[in-house]
């Protein structure tokens, strides 16, 4: 029995160097494979292929939609946005910042106009704060701070306070 199997163990050797010294050959077997699926590739590659084109496009149903009714933020938003706006025109045609106008008030009404000394400014009407300029600099009474915001707006143009009301107003 020992014999029998030294030689199954013989005839597997065999059967190993056997397949070992065929996969080191010099031509495989998929050689003549790999020849055949380059030139089928070649050839694929020299066939004109279409030309894509572009899909029609659909018209626009409606170029300009009717504007929606906007929400209430969106509102507030295109306030701001206006006030802001106006801002930069009055700005350009009188040459005056109401962004720098406003530099002497923050002291008073606040950075962002949320009042503290004096009232507040932020959110009032443009009208209106031109209005209480131009009391003051008259020299009319207009309330316990006249005392305070006569010589402040003593100095100020009529440009000067158009564009100090329309900065305050976008606050």
């Amino acid at each position: 029995m020992s014999v029998m199997i030294s030689k199954k163990m013989f005839a597997l050797l065999v059967m190993a160097g056997v397949l070992s010294l065929s996969a080191c050959s010099e031509q495989s077997a998929d050689e003549p494979k790999a020849a055949e699926t380059s030139q089928a590739m070649n050839n694929a590659m020299d066939v004109k292929q279409p030309e894509p084109v572009a899909a029609p496009k659909a018209p626009l149903a409606d170029p300009m939609p009717a504007p929606a009714a906007k929400a209430p933020v969106e509102q507030e938003v295109q306030k701001v946005v206006e006030a802001k706006a106006e801002a930069v025109m009055a700005e350009a045609a009188t040459g005056v910042s109401g962004e720098k106008v406003y530099a002497t008030c923050v002291g008073c009404h606040g950075a962002a106009g949320e009042g503290g000394v004096g009232p507040k400014l932020a959110g009032q009407e443009i009208a209106a704060i031109v209005e209480k300029l131009q009391r003051y600099k008259s020299g009319e009474q207009v309330g316990p701070m006249t005392g305070m915001m006569a010589p402040m707006a003593a100095g100020l143009s009529d440009g000067d306070m158009q564009a100090v009301a329309e900065y305050v107003n976008g606050l």
